[in-house]
């Protein structure tokens, strides 16, 4: 599909996968058109679509004047997409387009221009907006702050450039573990390089928190990442997100997204060299994940008790220093001797943080 009568070269790669998006094509095509910065090229990665994404494609490319690459492949979720994308870059910059998702106009220009004028970096992200996509409601007005709050990662060690906040510290990769950096890849821009080696995204598991896997392997390789403190893209919450961040995603999909996520948190220390403070806030990340998000919010809360049981002992397994889980776990116990099904425990009744 790509037109050898358009411009070979361009600053930056869009890589944009997508699997029976249809209905949000035409919007994801508005917002790459409308970027400030147009000197890019774009590669669609349909990852098995049956239904008109071929030809809503061809019409866009015939539209615009840069490049536009279409790449059909058997499903291979998200990251295999991407992977797919990577291995047909051609520019020094790589950003990844989530379809159902909307950039702002300047998200390219302002990304490629902190790269540019900060050659020691290698990765610059900025916020999101999370939005209701049937109503337009904000949820979130600014995914670095939560009721006003600045989140953990903004307390990291910085060198200012300019709007940028360059990450200086070790303390990142913990700080990714225990509560994140905030860096998505549909509000990023990387530098090629960072790719360079057949570094790609773990796909077989199909983990959608891969992500923020991939953000520890690129710190512990000596990347460096920054940051601007602006929104870059409106993050559209729909029954359909692959994530499920909808609260239409049955429990059993969400019990399988976090069991893989804690999967490939689990295989980390075989991938990476960390340091002990990187290797306790896994534990800690790996005990909280097991005991409260997966065993108490979805298995307990839903009925699951002796399910929930088993993770509460992996939780305590992993990080065993924490009073409150020790106090659920207890109360848990009890409420399964004294075998009244009507009962269950409600969050008033224990601490949900760590001792």
């Amino acid at each position: 599909m790509t037109d050898s009568s358009k411009k070979l070269s361009a600053k930056v790669s869009i890589v944009l996968p997508t699997y029976n998006r249809g209905a949000f094509l035409d919007e994801a095509f508005q917002s790459i058109r409308e970027q400030t910065l147009a000197d890019w090229e774009l590669i669609v990665v349909d990852d098995g679509s049956t239904d008109n994404t071929r030809a809503m494609v061809r019409t866009f490319a015939a539209s615009v004047p840069q490049q536009v690459h279409y790449i059909y492949q058997e499903n291979q979720g998200a990251y295999g997409a991407r992977n797919t994308g990577l291995d047909h870059v051609q520019c020094e910059y790589v950003a990844f387009y989530d379809s159902d998702d909307r950039w702002l106009p300047h998200h390219l220009a302002d990304c490629v221009a902190a790269l540019e004028t900060n050659p020691e970096v290698d990765w610059v992200y900025g916020a999101g907006r999370i939005v209701d996509h049937a109503t337009g409601r904000t949820l979130a007005e600014h995914t670095f702050y939560v009721d006003g709050q600045p989140r953990a990662f903004l307390a990291l060690a910085t060198r200012r450039s300019g709007k940028l906040q360059i990450i200086e510290e070790r303390g990142a990769i913990r700080c990714q573990i225990l509560s994140g950096l905030y860096c998505g890849l549909q509000k990023s821009v990387l530098r090629s390089r960072v790719f360079a080696g057949g570094m790609r995204f773990a796909a077989e598991e199909r983990n959608e928190a891969e992500d923020q896997l991939f953000a520890i392997k690129v710190l512990a390789a000596g990347r460096r990442l920054a940051y601007l403190d602006q929104i870059h893209v409106l993050y559209r919450v729909h029954d359909a997100n692959s994530s499920g961040a909808s609260q239409a995603s049955s429990l059993a999909k969400r019990v399988e997204l976090i069991e893989k996520m804690i999967a490939g948190y689990e295989r980390l220390p075989q991938q990476v060299m960390l340091n002990r403070a990187e290797q306790l806030a896994l534990r800690k990340r790996l005990g909280r994940d097991y005991f409260w998000t997966l065993g108490y919010a979805l298995l307990w809360a839903s009925g699951r008790r002796q399910e929930a049981l088993v993770k509460f002992r992996r939780g305590l397994g992993y990080y065993p220093w924490s009073a409150a889980c020790w106090k659920t776990y207890v109360l848990a116990r009890l409420r399964m001797l004294w075998a009244r099904p009507a009962d269950t425990m409600q969050p008033s009744e224990v601490a949900q943080t760590d001792a």
